[in-house]
């Protein structure tokens, strides 16, 4: 079935990257020439291979009508075209075994956050990230431009985080050896400290406006979590409704603090492990926020809480997947988010960034905010994982009781 292309980005003979209307919004799709019409593009069509060797032999910004071209490649031939199954968002394809071309198949409206992050970080000479290699934009004719494309370079063997963070979990567990626990959120907590170092230029201080934004989203998250939870969990929100109300209020305090283009959805999940070394991925902002929210600056702590929180959920996964003992568990979940908390706060502080350090219960109200997230999250997408809130949110009012 032929394409009706809202714009196109040519991309040489037959191949474009096309802007189409796709559920009421709009998406965009490699797209290829046949017999004069423009048709969705296959895996080995080359529309991947296309926009690769337009980003590693072009200049490094150029704009054609509405699109922009940002290219940071280094000269490199890439050939062939595979799948990336795992992607459940957008679309990714390996290319020659040295790039990745992703399509950001459900456009958000503009300023999209992964754009001017990503500047920052290749400028700042960050590299604990997959290489990025360019991205193309697109700018419509009402609103700010937005991200279609994103090329990075092809980590070999890449572990996704919640498969080495559990097997961390469980080895430490077994053998009641935190070790090799402490050591790779040592490693963690200090790559997180050089993430915001390298995003630190982009600090701003918070207004009571901002604050109060915080605060009132995370109030209408939790009334949302009460009516979607599970009748046990919703029964220890309203049994614990006054320290639940109170630690979210604390967000109402955040008056004044520094702010920057922060990660914005950091969890074990965005942690590849790639040649015993850890790097951050996606960098596209909170899906659970409107779009306008996303590229909004906010507190480092936020990226603390999420990875903190998201350490505590692993230990549920491998708790409920695996034999273990609980005491022992429990010390290498302890283990982990210490050892990340340390390395973070160290690291950070020896950067020059201390200023970006805020208290417990900020730290705590954002965790919870993320707890809260999760059970609708999964009410809404994945009721399978109901239960890592289930078991999450008891402990956690427990720890700051």
């Amino acid at each position: 079935m032929p394409l009706h292309p809202t714009d196109l980005l040519e991309l040489g003979e037959r191949h474009a990257l096309a802007v189409v209307p796709r559920d009421g919004g709009l998406s965009a799709v490699p797209a290829l020439l046949v017999d004069g019409e423009w048709h969705r593009a296959q895996l080995g069509d080359g529309v991947a291979e296309a926009l690769v060797h337009l980003l590693t032999t072009g200049h490094e910004r150029s704009t054609r009508g509405r699109f922009t071209v940002t290219s940071w490649a280094p000269p490199t031939r890439c050939a062939g075209e595979q799948a990336i199954t795992v992607d459940q968002t957008n679309e990714s394809v390996i290319v020659g075994d040295h790039a990745v071309a992703k399509w950001a198949t459900h456009l958000l409206p503009g300023p999209h956050p992964a754009p001017a992050r990503l500047s920052t970080l290749h400028a700042a000479g960050f590299t604990a990230m997959p290489p990025v290699w360019g991205i193309v934009t697109w700018q419509p004719d009402d609103g700010e431009a937005t991200l279609l494309a994103t090329v990075t370079g092809y980590l070999p063997g890449a572990v996704d985080g919640w498969t080495w963070a559990v097997d961390l979990a469980v080895a430490g567990a077994r053998d009641d050896d935190m070790t090799t626990i402490t050591a790779a959120w040592t490693a963690v907590g200090e790559t997180i400290a050089d993430l915001h170092a390298a995003l630190a230029g982009t600090a701003t201080e918070s207004s009571a406006g901002d604050a109060r934004r915080w605060r009132d989203a995370a109030f209408d998250t939790l009334a949302v979590a009460r009516t979607v939870a599970s009748p046990a969990t919703a029964a220890l929100l309203d049994e614990r409704r006054a320290d639940v109300e109170h630690l979210l209020g604390t967000l109402a305090e955040l008056e004044g603090v520094p702010i920057l283009a922060a990660h914005g959805d950091l969890h074990v999940g965005q942690i590849l492990k790639a040649q015993n070394r850890f790097v951050v991925t996606d960098f596209d902002g909170n899906p659970v926020l409107p779009p306008a929210e996303q590229a909004l600056p906010v507190p480092a702590a936020l990226d603390v809480a999420g990875m903190l929180q998201s350490l505590a959920h692993v230990t549920i996964v491998a708790a409920t997947k695996h034999d273990l003992d609980p005491e022992t568990l429990a010390r290498a979940d302890l283990s982990g988010r210490s050892a990340f908390l340390r390395a973070y706060t160290a690291r950070i502080a020896h950067r020059g960034h201390a200023d970006l350090l805020l208290g417990d219960d900020v730290v705590n109200a954002l965790r919870l905010q993320q707890v809260l997230r999760e059970i609708i999250y999964a009410a809404k997408h994945l009721p399978r994982w109901m239960y890592v809130p289930d078991l999450a949110l008891p402990a956690l009012l427990g720890g700051v009781s």
